[in-house]
């Protein structure tokens, strides 16, 4: 079974909580077939979604007394993936060893199941999620399934430079074709854009300087948290979430949210419907030509020429290639900087920035 290569030691978003109900659930995430299922507390549990049997799937099982059973034999197992019960050799008979799942560490917080992608810690780190979003807010979800790499979906997102082409129609209309900056700010948690567009009347665009000064005290336009939890700032009452989900190497499940901070439920409910279809309107338009981008993967795309209004996703592609050399145990890297580094500014200077 082939397994996508993603960063590791790392929490994943890989399902929404009201997806996981009273049964068995069988996925697939990061190319690899899962079965999510609660014990009686509520507590979801994650294992590959065979059986080690002969190989059933046991996602088209029960939860029986609170065990996830094969639907084939009737063989049990519980939360933490051992064989409690193969009830053709009996109450009293023997169990084989080696008759156990595989289990996988996984969290509930945020209305979002995660699971660990790495090696098992004593202590595993906090949640990636954004500080501002955890009190105080309703959300609404939606969610779709698209036929690109994660990396181009996150990329997608970090564009500062398509808005007036290829959302001409809605948030890129009226131009604003020419980017100063952006102005962005990385580390090995994520990385912070602040977005200044126009209208291109033939001005002098700012230095990065001068844009590092007018984005202090500023919340940042967008933010991206590694592995894939991305926000855009709409405002101090509205923020759109999309959580990227790895489904194989050509397929992303996007998770959809909207937050925002409307207390009457008569209000907050059409709202939040009409950001829906907004949403998903929006996302369309960015389908029809990320699903044309080749390489598939753009840890592939050797050949792009980036342009200076691709410094977040110049930053990306860095800390994603540095962390996957981590990960793969290859030489060590250079420490990341708080900002983009001289070096970089004048990098994209050269190449168009």
């Amino acid at each position: 079974m082939s397994v996508m290569l993603v960063l590791e030691d790392r929490w994943y978003p890989v399902l929404e909580s009201r997806e996981l109900r009273g049964k068995p659930l069988g996925i697939e995430r990061f190319a690899q077939r899962l079965v999510f299922w609660r014990t009686a507390d509520g507590q979801p549990h994650v294992h590959p979604d065979r059986c080690p049997h002969l190989g059933a799937t046991l996602s088209a099982g029960k939860i029986c007394e609170n065990h996830l059973t094969c639907p084939f034999h009737g063989i049990a197992f519980d939360a933490q993936g051992q064989c409690v019960y193969i009830p053709a050799n009996g109450r009293r008979g023997k169990i084989p060893k080696g008759m156990a799942l595989r289990t996988f560490e996984v969290r509930e917080a945020h209305g979002l199941i995660w699971l660990w992608r790495g090696e098992t810690r004593e202590v595993y780190p906090e949640l990636p999620f954004f500080s501002e979003l955890k009190t105080g807010w309703r959300y609404s979800s939606d969610a779709v399934e698209y036929p690109v790499h994660y990396t181009r979906a996150i990329e997608n997102q970090l564009d500062v430079a398509h808005l007036a082409f290829v959302h001409r129609t809605t948030i890129g209309a009226g131009g604003q074709s020419f980017v100063e900056g952006p102005y962005v700010e990385a580390d090995r948690q994520g990385i912070k854009v602040w977005v200044t567009n126009a209208r291109d009347e033939s001005q002098s665009p700012r230095n990065i300087a001068e844009l590092r000064a007018a984005a202090a005290g500023r919340e940042p336009t967008l933010d991206l948290l590694f592995p894939g939890i991305w926000l855009l700032n709409l405002g101090p009452r509205l923020k759109n979430v999309i959580a990227f989900v790895p489904i194989n190497e050509r397929r992303t499940r996007y998770y959809l949210r909207v937050y925002h901070r409307i207390r009457n439920p008569f209000i907050a409910k059409p709202f939040e419907v009409l950001m829906g279809l907004s949403n998903r309107f929006i996302l369309n338009q960015d389908r029809r030509v990320v699903v044309t981008q080749t390489p598939t993967s753009s840890s592939d795309a050797h050949e792009d020429k980036l342009i200076g209004a691709d410094r977040a996703i110049r930053q990306f592609r860095s800390l994603h290639a540095r962390l996957l050399e981590r990960d793969e145990g290859a030489r060590p890297r250079p420490t990341l900087t708080q900002a983009v580094g001289r070096g970089d500014e004048q990098r994209l200077d050269r190449d168009g920035g």
